[in-house]
C-alpha cells in the first residue's frame, strides 16, 4: 500500500499510466479504523499488477485537489488511468470482497493472474 501525502498526490494519484484506489481517511475515525485491514488485504492480494496503486491519505493532514475531495471517512476513489478529472466514487459496504469487484469493474489495466489469490 502506497501513502501519499499532499506533495506526492499529484505524482501517485494523477499518474496517467496507472489505475488508483484512493482513500482519504482520518485516523480517529472508527470505519477508518474498521477498514485498515481491509484495505491492508486489499493492497496485497494486488501488489503484483504494477500498474495499479492501492494508496491512502490521511485527509485531516493533508490536502486534495478537487474532485478528490472527502465527503466524509473514509472516501475512496478510483482514479482510472487517462481520466484522472473524473475519478469514480465508491459507496458500497467496504468488504473485501466488494472493493476488489469494484476494482476489476473499472480498471483500465490488466489484472490478469497476478493477483494473489489469499481468500
Amino acid at each position: 500500500m502506497t501513502v501519499v501525502v499532499g506533495k506526492t498526490f499529484d505524482k501517485v494519484v494523477l499518474d496517467n499510466s496507472k489505475d488508483v484506489l484512493i482513500e482519504l481517511y482520518s485516523p480517529s475515525n472508527n470505519d477508518c479504523k474498521k477498514l485498515e485491514p481491509v484495505y491492508r488485504d486489499l493492497a496485497k492480494r494486488f501488489k503484483d499488477v504494477k500498474q495499479l496503486v492501492i494508496a491512502k491519505m490521511d485527509a485531516t493532514a493533508n490536502d486534495s485537489p478537487d474532485p478528490y475531495t472527502a465527503s466524509g471517512f473514509p472516501t475512496i476513489y478510483f482514479a482510472r488511468a487517462g481520466k484522472k478529472s473524473s475519478p469514480v466514487s465508491y459507496s458500497g459496504d467496504p468488504s473485501l470482497q466488494n472493493l476488489e469487484k469494484f476494482i476489476r469493474d473499472h480498471a483500465t489495466v490488466s489484472l490478469r493472474a497476478r493477483v494473489k489469490d489469499e481468500l
